[in-house]
């Protein structure tokens, strides 16, 4: 018996709608009852989370929260007064009382020593690095204006890129030291996925980690499959130093979105989203087109430029 259109139609709904019935369910799964596996990392004696650009944002507030979470911490910054102070106030944190230490670097030299850096903690059960700092360096023209040199250009890629690739090379043989499980995570944003005026120098970084997350993994799981896994964090809008968006829904501040980070390091997942709403985001940008997504990019650049008194070109 041949298969009328309206049974068609019929067979093509319902396929349509457990597919959609699978997603949200696999979104409250994922989000609001997956238990989170981050005490796999406190292992051993005395294990250390190390957080990059934890001076202020997103990385101080995750250093807090993984402070609370049982970690000893470790920052980095390139401001000591204001890593200094980032520490007393993690010591100064309810609860149990434990090992707070910080080192100096400029993300954005060339002048910076990886070797001495990890070769201070190398006695250390570090079991989570996150590879945080980075920047959107707000430069409201494009990357041939003469208010641009290529050492300004560098100290971008530096500071999103090389920085992060080249501590995670110095640093894996110390997380590899004490046989258990370790984790390194890449703080990456969604602006990576999208066209976006003036990141030129911003967004490609944050691309090259995503890819990297994603070779890492392959590395760890052939010929000799160790202990040690990565994740790529996409990161959408946060309030912070570095964007000074009043806190919405869409927009949280750095403490809110760090509890989902932390979360999110448990996750068992090589790519996440962690803050809801900013998922959510990306399932309706699935649906618009991409000048429209970029037409919208543009007008709140041009908007946060404004803002900082900052003229476009």
């Amino acid at each position: 018996m041949p298969i009328t259109a309206t049974q068609l139609l019929t067979g093509i709904g319902g396929i349509v709608a457990l597919s959609y019935a699978y997603q949200i369910l696999n979104f409250i799964w994922k989000y609001f009852i997956r238990p989170s596996n981050l005490s796999k990392y406190l292992h051993g004696s005395e294990p250390y989370a190390v957080i990059t650009g934890a001076s202020d944002g997103i990385g101080k507030e995750t250093a807090k929260e993984l402070y609370r979470k049982g970690f000893n911490i470790i920052i980095h910054g390139r401001n000591e007064v204001k890593v200094r102070k980032v520490v007393e106030e993690i010591l100064a944190l309810p609860g149990p009382s434990r090992d707070v230490r910080y080192f100096i670097a400029p993300a954005d030299s060339a002048e910076v020593d990886f070797e001495r850096i990890a070769r201070q903690y190398e006695d250390l059960n570090i079991t989570l690095l996150v590879n945080n700092v980075g920047g959107g360096r707000e430069r409201p023209d494009r990357i041939d204006s003469k208010n641009h040199t290529d050492e300004d250009l560098l100290g971008d890629i530096r500071l999103n890129m090389l920085f992060p690739f080249y501590l995670t090379r110095h640093f894996l043989p110390i997380l590899r030291k004490h046989k258990g499980p370790a984790l390194v995570a890449f703080v990456g944003s969604i602006s990576a996925e999208i066209s976006i005026p003036r990141l030129s120098t911003y967004a490609p970084c944050k691309a090259f980690l995503a890819q990297l997350t994603r070779c890492l993994n392959a590395d760890e799981r052939w010929w000799t499959p160790t202990q040690i896994s990565f994740i790529h964090l996409r990161v959408g809008a946060v309030n912070s130093n570095s964007f000074r968006e009043p806190s919405t829904l869409f927009v949280p501040t750095a403490e809110r979105f760090s509890k989902w980070v932390v979360r999110a390091l448990g996750s068992g997942e090589a790519t996440f989203l962690p803050y809801p709403p900013h998922a959510i985001q990306m399932v309706g940008a699935k649906f618009a087109s991409e000048g429209m997504m970029e037409a919208h990019a543009a007008e709140t650049m041009k908007k946060q430029f404004e803002r900082n008194g900052k003229k476009t070109e």
